[in-house]
């Protein structure tokens, strides 16, 4: 026990003192619901009950960009990392710290999101309806852990914060998160469907919505799950084989 909790101090605490790795992840979904999305969700239920899906999908997407990325990122060049590579353990143990570190900022993120979204709004959500959103989001952020793993193993420290950005911000709003997709540009709104942030938006609001999730969104986040498996098992090969060179 002691070993794990070793894991999880190690992983969270260089991230605490990282204000732009924490900020986001944790405030600014919140933040911007409250600029962006509250306004549209004080006279339609349903309308409220879909941009509440939207802005988790959001905060979702970030834990795994950024949980997966930017920490992987900087366990790679800490001496910590080097360390414990030395220890007749295994690898169960940083997993374990993976998780647990990104399952306190998906709690903290969504309380936030989902207190502002309850009293602040005409959000009408039965509490099966939050346990079927919270299924949805804890299945669906697989792809996005993957990607920022993929991330993590190909990118320094120093630019792994702005580059998360650089996928999780953009996705984000091709994917109609930010916007209804019937409000979007026309060439983004051809694109989206084609994003993995769009396919889980979709399956979210079927969750909140009560209807079966769209066959070819959940089609689409397999696909996505795959590649970037693939795309991670190549980048940490390639890491293991830089440091044991």
């Amino acid at each position: 026990m002691n070993l794990y909790r070793a894991y999880v101090s190690a992983t969270i605490l260089p991230l605490l003192r990282t204000p732009s790795y924490w900020v986001p992840l944790v405030i600014f979904p919140t933040l911007l619901y409250s600029f962006f999305g509250l306004s549209a969700s004080q006279d339609d239920p349903e309308l409220a009950n879909i941009l509440m899906a939207s802005w988790s999908v959001f905060a979702v997407i970030g834990i795994g960009f950024f949980q997966f990325g930017v920490s992987i990122s900087q366990s790679r060049e800490a001496r910590w990392e080097e360390y414990a590579r030395t220890l007749p353990i295994g690898g169960f143990p940083r997993i374990v710290a993976q998780i647990t570190a990104a399952a306190i900022f998906l709690a903290i993120a969504l309380t936030l999101l989902w207190s502002v979204g309850s009293f602040a709004s005409a959000v009408d959500l039965s509490a099966e309806q939050y346990v079927k959103l919270l299924a949805v989001l804890m299945i669906g952020i697989i792809p996005f852990v993957l990607m920022g793993a993929a991330l993590g193993y190909s990118v320094p420290a120093r630019g792994a914060v702005p580059i998360a950005n650089l996928f999780y911000l953009p996705l984000s709003y091709l994917g109609g998160l930010w916007l209804p997709p019937q409000m979007l540009p026309d060439l983004v709104a051809q694109i989206s469907p084609y994003t993995p942030t769009r396919q889980l938006g979709e399956i979210a609001w079927a969750s909140v919505l009560g209807t079966f999730p769209p066959a070819i969104s959940v089609f689409g986040l397999l696909i996505f799950s795959v590649i970037s498996a693939a795309i991670t098992l190549i980048m940490w090969r390639r890491d293991e084989t830089k440091r044991t060179s």
